[in-house]
């Protein structure tokens, strides 16, 4: 909570340092991908949760198919299941392996600024 006493600026405070934290780990996957390029678009990769957990390093098991969905928006993020907050960020695919997830507000304007495809 600021000394303010306002809640609204703690929570969009605890909102952004979230998605700085998932960015990180969005970047860390753009990475892997980049090393696996020639592996094929159908072989299956493992890439890192990308959840807000800063020592969550979870494993993702998905095609370079599926990776490249996710990455198509800027807001999207990439977990386990189970390590979504849906306090700060909304579902968009629920898969047998992954969940998709999508920022908003600030937190989406993070993403989009810390997006390495952008």
């Amino acid at each position: 909570m600021s000394w303010s006493g306002s809640t609204v600026d703690s929570s969009e405070e605890r909102e952004e340092r979230l998605a700085y934290n998932e960015a990180i780990f969005r970047s860390l996957n753009e990475r892997i991908a980049s090393l696996e390029i020639d592996f094929g678009r159908n072989a299956l990769h493992d890439f890192i949760c990308e959840c807000s957990t800063p020592d969550c390093f979870e494993r993702i098991t998905l095609t370079r198919v599926e990776y490249e969905l996710v990455r198509n928006d800027g807001t999207h993020f990439l977990l386990a299941h189970g390590h979504e907050d849906i306090e700060i960020e909304q579902t968009v695919t629920l898969s047998k392996n992954y969940i998709v997830v999508a920022k908003d507000g600030p937190a989406g304007i993070i993403a989009l600024n810390e997006d390495p495809r952008a």
